[in-house]
């Protein structure tokens, strides 16, 4: 009885788990093949944690997870549950100065938030830190052509992915707003 009870409790945690939407996300390459641009290894992609702000502008009290040295952009889709679904997708692309991508806060969160509301949250992990090449007055290009491979793979698969191709829109937070101002500004649709 005790093994059945915990199969049970196993198969009920799955249950709860698929009806929440998924939890975790799947994740995508945004380019086959070479990525556009890529001339050097910046080392292992990193995930480390952030310090804790205490701005008058932000409150972050707990450190939250970072994404650096990201040198293979993806795209991790967290569709909402299939009951509330409607049919809109919003590509979410996290803050960090470009040197690094503020995921959980500014990515994760913000793709659960989404899915409570029925919109498909899509989180662009793009190309950072920017090159010492890249001039600074201008959006960092590595960047920019993850944004704009985002913008045009979305909506190349948004039938398998049951999302409405004219209803896709895009966040950004400090350098990812700034990122999503660009490739608004700098598209071809």
């Amino acid at each position: 009885m005790v093994f059945s009870m915990g199969v049970l409790l196993f198969l009920t945690s799955l249950a709860s788990n698929a009806a929440a939407g998924d939890a975790t996300g799947r994740v995508v390459e945004l380019w086959p093949g070479q990525v556009p641009d890529e001339v050097r290894s910046m080392g292992a992609e990193k995930v480390v944690m952030s310090p804790v702000l205490d701005r008058k502008q932000v409150d972050v009290t707990e450190s939250t997870r970072m994404a650096t040295n990201v040198s293979q952009p993806t795209l991790t889709i967290y569709p909402p549950q299939q009951d509330t679904r409607t049919g809109t997708a919003i590509l979410i692309c996290p803050g960090g100065g470009y040197w690094n991508l503020y995921w959980q806060l500014e990515g994760e969160e913000v793709a659960r938030w989404l899915n409570s509301l029925g919109v498909t949250g899509i989180i662009l992990k793009y190309r950072v830190p920017r090159q010492p090449e890249e001039p600074k007055a201008e959006p960092a290009r590595r960047p920019l052509q993850d944004a704009q491979r985002a913008v045009s793979l979305v909506r190349s698969r948004s039938q398998e992915w049951g999302i409405d191709p004219q209803r896709i829109g895009m966040v950004g937070f400090s350098a990812g707003g700034h990122l999503a101002l660009a490739t608004a500004t700098r598209y071809s649709c």
